[in-house]
């Protein structure tokens, strides 16, 4: 037989798994399946739709015409050139005193996203006195990230007396012991991207839900969780803890593909030849490059935890992932691009406008980042935030202050914390940094309607969204668009926005308060 690997295969939801299970390790042959019992790799007794098996790369492409199938991944996510990244975006350049850690200053989102029109009236300094009343008591966030760093004054409560950083054992409160081991380092955070995105959430001083209680599981770093392992705890975390919380996940990651053995494609249906990069079909080469500097990036989709993240959010789960700080146009499935591929010769079609996961998987909110700077007094996105249709709201993500470890990889330009200096802060920026923003929003929504869904949210940020407050140049010119990094290109011209900005919880103008 010829070489043989391991295949995820991801069965459509509501697929009759043990039913498919017995066609695979028997005899029972069929047009797609094995004339043969076929060797169980990992039965995934903790996922609901994703089984591993070993398989030929041909047996491989045959299963995925079975109709139960939803998809096969021949070999590993790294194997298919499928990588994890976090989504920052460290300045190349310098600014002005507003991009500098100041332990006087507080975030700028706390202005902005409270007001329906800019306070800062095109400026940089502002006088503020932030107001609110919903701080996501009883709600849980957890941070999917590098980990966080215990200790650090951020996590405390307004009075100081206690940290709300709760540190489980995941596979023993997800009911998956003998499954997964927690590793030693675990509630550590070496690079620091996961303390500055839960500073965000839910700080004390640096987020929107600054009295919910936050969760580290770590997909970074040492001690990490595999991406899947960590949905599925998550979801058995979240099913079993039984106290009716609501969970929030913050996701400011991605999966990305490198434009490389590049050896054609195809451009809204027309085929087109050539070995580069082309950007005018959208192929962006910007500031986009891989971790070595030797590739330029796109968003990929993993259809495997794709499956996954569905599974958490029929649970009852939220997830908010970050965009992605590729460039690119993300479009629909119903959209223009939605199918525009190159071809690898090492890994085959490509599909470059289809967003990574997690962000654009189903129903997953999508955020986009907003700078600091203006065009023309109209404030904008960031040049280097994705864009389009699937990006369903942006919130600000540039010299956004918060948390940071001592001495991880992200700590330069630090300022003191606030309470301790031992501790530290710093600014940075990425839709890393605005999709915290979204989730903290979030958590405080779920202090009020507890029950609501994935979908619920999405249509309650929407509706409370500003509509038209960002710069788009937009020309309706697809080559010119693409490399315009400021157009929203078809996407929602769509600005974060809270509610929840008065000390009561409702308000009438005879001045009395009624508190529910």
């Amino acid at each position: 037989m010829s070489e043989e690997r391991k295949a995820v295969v991801t069965l459509h939801k509501g697929v009759n798994a043990e039913e498919f299970m017995d066609n695979m390790t028997t005899t029972f042959g069929s047009d797609s399946i094995p004339a043969r019992s076929v060797e169980v790799y990992n039965e995934k007794p903790d996922s609901i739709s994703n089984f591993d098996f070993v398989l030929t790369q041909a047996e491989a492409e045959t299963l995925k015409n079975d109709s139960r199938v939803r998809d096969v991944r021949w070999g590993t996510k790294a194997q298919n050139g499928l990588i994890p990244l976090a989504h920052i975006s460290e300045p190349t350049r310098s600014h002005q005193r507003d991009n500098t850690a100041n332990n006087t200053h507080y975030p700028w989102a706390f202005a902005e996203c409270t007001s329906r029109t800019s306070r800062y009236n095109a400026g940089t300094t502002l006088n503020y006195s932030h107001k609110y009343n919903l701080d996501g008591t009883g709600v849980d966030v957890v941070i999917q990230d590098s980990g966080i760093e215990v200790g650090h004054p951020e996590w405390n409560t307004r009075d100081g007396s206690t940290s709300r950083l709760k540190q489980i054992d995941w596979p023993s409160a997800a009911g998956l012991s003998g499954v997964y081991t927690q590793g030693a380092g675990h509630y550590t955070d070496q690079y620091g991207h996961g303390t500055h995105c839960a500073g965000t959430v839910a700080g004390k001083y640096y987020g929107w839900a600054n009295n919910a209680d936050i969760y580290a599981i770590k997909i970074f770093d040492t001690s990490a969780y595999g991406v899947s392992a960590s949905f599925n705890l998550i979801r058995g975390w979240h099913n079993l803890k039984g106290t009716g919380r609501p969970t929030v996940v913050n996701m400011s990651w991605g999966y990305y593909g490198e434009y490389t053995s590049i050896t054609g494609g195809n451009y809204r249906g027309t085929g087109w030849t050539g070995t580069t990069i082309q950007n005018q079909y959208g192929m962006i080469s910007a500031g986009n490059l891989n971790n070595t500097g030797t590739a330029y990036t796109f968003g990929a989709r993993v259809t495997s935890v794709d499956s996954d993240i569905e599974d958490c959010i029929a649970a009852g789960i939220i997830l908010v992932g970050a965009a992605g700080n590729d460039y690119h146009k993300n479009d629909v499935p119903t959209g223009d691009d939605y199918n525009n591929y190159f071809i690898s010769s090492t890994f085959g079609n490509r599909y470059y406008h289809r967003g990574s996961t997690p962000n654009t998987t189903a129903n997953v909110i999508s955020v986009g980042a907003i700078d600091y700077q203006y065009t023309s007094g109209q404030e904008r996105q960031t040049n280097f935030s994705t864009t389009g249709p699937r990006v369903d709201i942006y919130a600000p993500g540039y010299a956004v202050q918060s948390a940071i470890p001592v001495g991880a990889t992200l700590s330069s330009n630090l300022a003191n914390h606030p309470d301790d200096s031992n501790f530290k802060i710093r600014k940075l920026q990425g839709t890393s940094m605005a999709c915290p923003n979204v989730a903290g929003v979030v958590a405080t929504l779920l202090q009020a309607r507890p029950k609501y869904t994935q979908a619920d949210v999405l249509a309650w940020l929407t509706e409370q969204a500003v509509e038209g407050r960002l710069y788009d140049p937009t020309t309706g010119t697809p080559s010119t668009d693409y490399v315009n990094y400021f157009a929203l290109q078809g996407g929602p011209n769509r600005y974060l926005q809270t509610p929840f900005v008065s000390e009561y919880v409702y308000q009438y103008q005879g001045g009395g308060t009624i508190s529910t």
